[in-house]
């Protein structure tokens, strides 16, 4: 049209050409003028060399875009409906899973075996250490098909199609590690458009998902799946140049200022040992490297465990009366301390909705001014806003100190599988421990003496 090579545009109606009225408007009004291109409409009758055929077509135009905005919150709503019933919202079932014999009118899932050995693996070699882009080479050289690529081999169209049916990277990787439906949940509103006029889906919020537990089979259980959420939020394992990965990587981190430990097995000569990074670079005020070797870490910690499981062995109730006393004591405190600000903020909360609501008929009856009224309900909106992120900070804080008793379950049943330990896995330090602390040396008595805390996933420090 830009080169002179349009004379005439013919479409079979207004509808057909476009339902957006702006973008419709702008070609039909200026555009076509501009270019000298005549514009037919067969079906409404619209010639743009007949004057008089033209006075309706904006109206046509926004009638036609509302419908199209009609019919889309229409199915939104009915998907919406569906989803907050459970049912699965998605055409194609996620990796890992097929379609049952009445699907869809059953909406069952059943495990694909040979794609769930494989996420198991992909799972489980993330959560002992290795980098997605680790797993991916593996994968890749062992000639284990994508994805997409093994759906294509059932007969299944896949929503990407593939030319290399081997090349995982570690995109996919990610992909594979963030599906929750592998612990057996439904999750719907993953995602949402912001405009039926746009194509780009965006992401909700853990919060603003829709999550259904126990609806199919699962294939990985619950603990592994947030132990990689937790690790794949919070740290990436660094790879050295012999391509090795420290069994406490991504675990360790400086007791004085919080920065997570390198690992360092470069040398030939030298053991591998952990180091604060911080004092490496200079990035936070911290004296001293901390620095331990891994073979002294290993010691400690095996010992550390092994005494934990004896524990549990010998009488497990007495144990879990400790962790519930010291949980009780501390959770006591906090919720006393978050009910009591909880209640003062409510308090103002509702407050602030009455004096708003007086403001506004004051402003009615003419006792206050508009200028007056803007200034002061800006003032009083303000405060309720900040107010609400308050309120939602507080409820989150109580709801944190009310879990510590779940905690507790959830430690000894995650402990029981690992009650006769010899050696450390990296699967079992990461299923156990959250965070280890690595003090200052200090030298007693001519002894060189080092502080190690190891505080536990679920329950903290044991040896409180």
């Amino acid at each position: 049209m830009d080169r002179g090579l349009v004379k005439n545009f013919i479409v079979k109606d207004l509808s057909r050409f476009g339902r957006d009225y702006l973008k419709v408007g702008a070609f039909t009004e200026v555009a076509f003028p501009e270019k000298n291109v005549r514009f037919i409409a067969i079906n409404d009758n619209v010639d743009s060399e007949r004057e008089d055929d033209n006075s309706l077509a904006p109206f046509r135009n926004l009638f036609n875009e509302w419908y199209a905005r009609d019919c889309s919150k229409k199915i939104k709503a009915v998907k919406h409906a569906k989803g907050n019933a459970g049912l699965p919202m998605t055409a194609n079932v996620p990796y890992g899973y097929l379609k049952g014999e009445n699907y869809p009118q059953t909406h069952e899932w059943i495990v694909d075996e040979e794609a769930a050995v494989v996420i198991r693996r992909v799972f489980h070699d993330y959560a002992s250490g290795k980098s997605m882009t680790e797993i991916a080479r593996e994968l890749k050289n062992e000639k284990i098909r994508t994805p997409a690529a093994h759906k294509l081999s059932l007969g299944v169209k896949p929503n990407k199609m593939t030319t290399v049916p081997h090349g995982w990277n570690s995109q996919i990787v990610r992909q594979v590690l963030g599906y929750r439906e592998y612990c057996g949940h439904t999750v719907n509103f993953k995602t949402y458009k912001k405009s039926y006029k746009t194509k780009k889906c965006l992401p909700h919020s853990l919060s603003e998902q829709k999550i259904f537990k126990n609806t199919h089979e699962a294939i990985i259980d619950e603990e592994l799946f947030e132990l990689v959420q937790e690790k794949r939020g919070t740290y990436r394992p660094r790879v050295t140049k012999t391509k090795s990965v420290g069994l406490f990587s991504g675990v360790v981190c400086c007791a004085d200022c919080g920065t997570i430990h390198r690992y360092n097995a470069q040398r030939e000569t030298r053991s591998p040992f952990y180091f604060c990074a911080a004092n490496k670079r200079r990035i936070k005020a911290c004296a001293s490297p901390h620095n331990i070797q891994e073979k002294v870490l290993m010691e400690k910690v095996l010992q550390n465990i092994q005494g934990v499981m004896s524990k549990l062995k010998a009488n497990e109730s007495e144990l879990v009366a400790f962790l519930e006393k010291r949980a009780q004591q501390t959770t006591t405190r906090t919720l006393e301390n978050e009910r009591l600000l909880l209640q003062k903020a409510e308090r103002r909360d509702q407050e602030l909705d009455v004096i708003l609501q007086r403001l506004y008929e004051d402003n009615l009856s003419g006792k206050v001014n508009d200028a007056r009224y803007a200034k002061m309900s800006a003032q009083y909106e303000l405060e309720q806003a900040t107010l609400v992120q308050t309120l939602s900070s507080l409820r989150e804080a109580q709801e944190k100190a009310e879990e510590a008793s779940a905690g507790i379950v959830s430690f000894i049943q995650v402990a029981k599988k690992y009650l006769n330990p010899t050696t450390l896995e990296p699967d079992m330090v990461r299923a156990l421990i959250e965070k280890i602390e690595i003090g200052e040396k200090t030298k007693v008595d001519d002894k060189i003496k080092q502080k190690i805390n190891i505080i536990y996933r679920f329950v903290g420090n044991l040896a409180e």
